[in-house]
């Protein structure tokens, strides 16, 4: 778990022992160690500088540590600040086709540093369990986790095993930004001038007076930072794979539809209340993409692009400085980090759609966000770019 002053450190040793890491920023250098012995570790390291990028290592004795070139950030709040964001959806499959996505995005990258890591979901198959987050998560993406911290919401295959919120630590009282949710399952994240959403859409009650909907209603009408970015596992429409036409896709046992019904029916009316700009999910694995819409909460055979289209442009939209209700979201389905799914493509709110392997790079600035898919060759397969102006007639 990261904030802006302070930062979370877990592992797990063969043997029971005390851990201590070990940080410094600049020639400053200070060490905190657990107070009991453990097999499973976590430090928290306060009274850190915001924004800042701190050295450490981690000493432990009866593991094989590799401390080279380890570095954590802490979330920083300058709102003119360039933030880029990796978004990897269904990710765990290890294999081929992780290796070149994930090399894609260096390259696209050129060196430059993530300022967010954001994983969709289905981050180790078959079942999430500790083994197959070892072999498909940490080991093929250890240089990363060295400097660079995951922000993961949970997904279907995550949820077969009880190792999700073991390994991962997410803020109960708004640490990272927002209001508090009180539980792990959903909470905010705040970088720069965005506020990040990241929902549980499958352990968690999606009615429209769940727990989560109502925390929801509250944080959003809380905010105050100029960009908004919804994170769930499930889409609200899709047809690559999963059909969201389908109402007993993904099963939910809190209502007699499927997660992706609901999420349509009852979470995408608040989050377009409150004027949510990007809504990123997996599940699907391969990737759509909508124009900037609004108000479509039905099946894709009642969407009109005449109520339903806000901007019929391809690659570049533009909202209001001011915030106001149902002045257009962009969705975007990116489940194709490690594999692919074989469906029709045919959704009319997903015009842009394509059966390919890759993941996105978000790449906000003060008045403009970039939302890249980057395939598994290193092209840029679609982008769009989204303003924010007192007056949008100019574009």
């Amino acid at each position: 778990m990261q904030t802006t002053n302070s930062i979370m450190i877990k592992w797990q040793s063969p043997q029971v022992e005390r851990g201590c890491v070990q940080y410094s920023l600049n020639s400053s250098q200070k060490k905190v160690c657990e107070d009991k012995e453990s097999r499973y570790h976590s430090i928290s390291i306060k009274n850190l500088e915001e924004g800042r990028t701190y050295s450490y290592n981690v000493q432990s004795k009866s593991l094989e540590i590799d401390n080279m070139h380890r570095s954590f950030t802490t979330l920083n709040s300058d709102l003119n600040k360039t933030q880029n964001i990796w978004i990897m959806g269904d990710s765990g499959e290890l294999g081929k086709g992780q290796k070149e996505v994930y090399t894609a995005m260096q390259i696209y990258m050129q060196g430059k540093s993530l300022d967010l890591w954001i994983l969709l979901g289905d981050n180790a198959y078959s079942s999430g369990s500790q083994k197959q987050y070892n072999t498909s998560f940490f080991e093929p993406y250890k240089d990363l986790l060295k400097t660079t911290v995951p922000w993961a919401v949970i997904g279907n295959h995550d949820a077969r095993r009880w190792a999700f919120y073991d390994i991962f630590d997410f803020p109960l009282q708004g640490e990272s930004g927002g209001i508090s949710s009180g539980t792990e399952k959903f909470y905010a994240l705040e970088q720069g001038n965005i506020h990040i959403l990241m929902l549980d859409s499958e352990t968690t009650d999606l009615s429209k007076d769940g727990e989560m909907a109502q925390w929801l209603q509250k944080d959003l009408k809380a905010n105050t930072k100029k960009w908004t970015i919804a994170i769930l596992h499930h889409p609200p429409y899709t047809d690559g794979g999963h059909s969201s036409d389908d109402p007993f896709d993904s099963h939910s046992r809190f209502s007699l539809n499927g997660k992706l019904f609901s999420i349509r029916e009852n979470i995408v009316p608040i989050l377009e209340k409150y004027d949510v700009d990007l809504v990123y999910s997996g599940h699907s694995h391969v990737y759509e993409r909508s124009k900037l819409i609004h108000k479509h909460y039905g099946t894709s055979d009642s969407f009109d692009i005449n109520k339903h289209i806000v901007q019929d442009n391809e690659k570049k939209y533009c909202k209001s400085l001011d915030s106001k209700p149902f002045g257009g979201t962009i969705y975007t389905v990116t489940g194709s980090a490690a594999k692919l799914d074989h469906g029709a493509l045919s959704h009319p709110a997903l015009p842009f759609a394509y059966e390919k392997l890759g993941s996105v790079i978000l790449r906000v600035q003060s008045h403009s966000l970039t939302s890249s898919f980057i395939n598994n060759e290193g092209l840029v397969q679609d982008q769009f770019i989204l303003y924010k102006k007192k007056d949008c007639s100019s574009l």
